[in-house]
């Protein structure tokens, strides 16, 4: 044996075919001892020699001879090195050389990873959770919900049913909040603002999965369904709890986000898998022996047991770029994966929030798994992940948003002056235009407005070269003719926005910077309630993405007349209270000084594409507003049309006897009801037969005060009982539903509120 001055043992490795130009692999030679544990490791120098003490010998059982050990806590050989018993290993000493194949050793040299992506933080509000858990709890129908008809959500998502249909075909057994998507799909995709998250941190994580499909019978298949009922046990029910805002907390101790408390987020990021847990269980349990195996090997998230993967191992990490796309490299040694076998990839980003970094989508945790050239956009839903805006160049101001609803779906007449609009139709005003009266009836369109409207302008970088520094809404009514009447009442309420400024030590502090409302200018030209326009450059600003320049609440006294329209006008002034207008447009005849400046007002009039010219000094729209609720009253229960109206009502009768209910359904303004139904419902029964439809949807007001109360459509006591289904049901307890819902929306929740009442009673056939 080649013996080292300090009585160690000397082997050098000889590379088959190796030449001076070739890159060489680093080469560890290692032992372990009958447990298996590394006892030693020593790398192979420069000149190809390393030393093994005589005490390793003595100790070890196995010897490995290849790429540095792998594992952080438990370090363990690689897979593709050279492994030898005691004695073997002994012979190889015994000639002081080792002789490594090109084959080999060429494995052994790193290669070169690639993955990228980019990272988004979507906003939701409160409504679309409590949705989401609805339609993940109770997974309904698509052609239960109305659909938007907006150019948005078609351009976005593949609805599940036709989102030109009417709804006066979709009648609803008991009474709920109805959503605007009719499937978790349409929820998913809705067209919601998504924002680049440029500061941040990507580490990427590999797993190993090897997975055999599903077949007919498959022992795996109970395992499944108990996981799937403990899922959707764990989904949380009830309203989600107000998100609160992260600004004044970025500087408080870490901070937990609570779409990590569930089991449907997993630290921002949605878990698919506890979200169909209740759609795929039910679809399990329903399909045939022989269709349940195709139906879970077409599912990726359900396909591979978490027995079947390897521990995740991250890999690496690195930065987001400025507009939130990641491109993370790293070496690592070829391998190669059994038959049946495959690697994929996860992600976890975390954002700065001062001295603390938080974890904004954890895809590890949520199953989000890739492969490597994926080029996957993560999407994180954490209340506390920020993103950045980009302000485009030019000079050009445009109402851009109502909430999450484009303005261009804000159906509101041309402007003919600074302050005023062209005489409106039957729905301006309102939102998501009808073709015609008709095709509003019990569909989601000619909505009003209600709640707060949070407005968002676009104000071009370029605004700031021709002196815009102020901005300032106004509401007022508006005649029958689109001119303004009574008095003009600006908005007021404190306005802040967020911002993100480096604190120094590599984090990023959140600070609120306010906006307004101030006052600017001197003596009769001074102008009050002023807001200064949030701009991206001079200096350099990184303002959170997706906050607005107003919220207007709708309901506030000086402006809440549910039977008028109002007009909202936005002027733009420079440092000294001038008002700005657009050159060539003529005076406004509003108070206060004003200049021309080189800009123009616009109008966002389709989804995307162009913008029209408004050739005024002010931009104005037209909204129409009401916040009256839906009514519904249960009011009497008629048999063969006679009236009863006592508190307990048990009713006799043959088979052909009528039953009926007498109600009030309305909206104090007809074309704000998007429909109401009366359902009814046997006992506890659960079988399609044993509920039915008393009054199918419509969209009339139904007993609307002076009005009398109206009567439904009538079912048979036969119908109701169904004794040819059951000879022996001839009497029994019913429930009967009236349910109405009301159009009213803010532009961010798109569902549709309602209002019910019910009635109990009794039916028998007594011949």
């Amino acid at each position: 044996m080649a013996r080292q001055p300090n009585d160690g043992l000397k082997l050098f490795a000889n590379l088959e075919g190796v030449s001076p130009n070739d890159e060489r692999p680093d080469l560890v030679v290692s032992a372990q001892d009958g447990k298996r544990q590394m006892i030693f490791e020593a790398k192979f120098g420069e000149d190809g020699n390393a030393s093994i003490p005589k005490e390793v010998l003595k100790k070890a059982e196995r010897f490995s001879i290849g790429p540095p050990s792998e594992g952080d806590e438990v370090r363990r050989p690689s897979d593709s090195a050279l492994k030898f018993r005691r004695e073997q290993f002994q012979a190889v000493l015994e000639r002081g050389q080792i002789d490594i194949s090109r084959s080999i050793w060429i494995g052994w040299l790193r290669l070169l990873r690639c993955v990228s992506g980019r990272v988004r933080v979507c906003r939701r509000s409160p409504w679309w959770f409590n949705d989401l858990v609805a339609l993940a709890t109770q997974p309904v129908l698509a052609d239960r919900t109305p659909s938007i008809k907006s150019r948005a959500l078609q351009a976005s998502c593949a609805p599940t049913a036709d989102t030109s249909r009417n709804l006066l075909a979709a009648p609803e057994i008991a009474a709920k909040r109805l959503s605007p998507a009719g499937s978790i799909d349409q929820l998913i995709a809705w067209p919601f603002r998504c924002f680049p998250v440029c500061r941040g941190r990507v580490e990427v994580w590999r797993r190993v999965c090897c997975c055999e499909p599903w077949i007919v019978f498959d022992p795996r298949i109970p395992e499944l369904v108990k996981e799937l009922e403990d899922i959707v046990q764990r989904i949380p029910r009830g309203p989600i709890p107000p998100i609160p805002d992260p600004g004044p907390l970025m500087a408080a101790a870490p901070l937990v986000d609570p779409s990590g408390d569930n089991v449907m987020f997993r630290e921002g990021a949605l878990d698919e898998r506890a979200v169909r847990a209740a759609e795929d269980l039910r679809a399990i349990k329903a399909l045939s022996d022989e269709q349940i195996p195709a139906y879970i090997n077409a599912r990726p998230y359900l396909f591979c047991r978490r027995y079947d993967c390897g521990q995740p191992v991250k890999v690496a990490e690195g930065d987001l770029g400025p507009d939130g796309v990641f491109n993370i490299c790293w070496f690592n040694f070829p391998y190669v994966l059994r038959p049946g076998c495959h690697e994929e990839f996860a992600y976890i980003v975390r954002q700065p929030f001062g001295q603390f970094w938080l974890t904004i989508y954890n895809g590890v945790a949520a199953g989000h798994w890739y492969d490597d050239d994926d080029n996957p956009t993560l999407t994180s839903y954490s209340p506390f992940a920020y993103g950045c805006r980009g302000n485009p160049s030019g000079n050009f101001v445009f109402l851009d948003l109502i909430g999450d609803t484009g303005a261009h779906e804000l159906i509101t007449p041309n402007a003919d002056s600074a302050i005023s609009v062209d005489t409106p139709v039957y729905n301006s005003g309102l939102v998501f235009p009808a073709p015609n009266p008709a095709a509003a009836d019990g569909a989601a369109l000619n909505r009003n407005w209600g709640g707060t409207l949070k407005l968002s302008f676009m104000f071009s970088e370029g605004m700031q070269d021709v002196g815009a520094k102020y901005y300032r809404v106004s509401i007022i009514e508006a005649d029958g003719s689109g001119d303004p009447t009574g008095t003009r009442h600006y908005y007021d309420t404190g306005l802040s926005w967020n911002k993100a400024v480096p604190d120094g030590g590599g984090g990023v502090d959140i600070v609120p910077v306010s906006l307004g409302p101030t006052s600017a200018g001197s003596g009769g030209n001074t102008q009050n309630f002023l807001y200064e326009i949030p701009y991206d450059t001079n200096p350099t600003t990184d303002w959170n993405a997706g906050q607005y320049h107003a919220h207007i609440n709708t309901d506030d006294l000086r402006w809440n007349d549910p039977d008028v329209r109002h007009l909202v006008m936005l002027e733009v002034f420079d440092e000294n209270g001038q008002r700005l207008r657009p050159q060539g447009t003529p005076a406004t005849g509003l108070s206060g000084a004003e200049t021309t400046a080189a800009f123009t007002y616009r109008r966002r009039y389709q989804d995307t594409g162009a913008t029209a010219n408004v050739p005024f000094g002010a931009l104005t729209h037209m909204f129409w507003w009401d916040n009256r609720d839906v009514f519904a009253d249960i009011v009497d229960l008629r048999r063969n049309g006679l009236i009863f109206n006592a508190e307990c009502l048990f009713f006799g009768g043959d088979g052909d006897t009528t039953f009926s209910v007498g109600y009030r359904a309305y909206h104090p303004r007809e074309q704000f009801q998007l429909y109401h139904n009366i359902t009814w419902k046997r006992g506890l029964g659960s079988t399609a037969f044993s509920s039915g439809v008393l009054q199918p949807v419509i969209s009339n007001n139904v007993g609307k005060p002076p009005a009398l109360p109206g009567g439904s459509a009538t079912n048979t006591f036969d119908d109701m009982l169904r004794p040819d289904l059951d000879p022996n049901r001839r009497k029994c307890a019913f429930t009967a539903f009236l349910n109405i819902w009301n159009k009213r929306t803010d532009g961010d929740d798109l569902g549709f509120q309602y209002r019910g009442d019910t009635a109990a009673f009794v039916l028998e056939i007594e011949s």
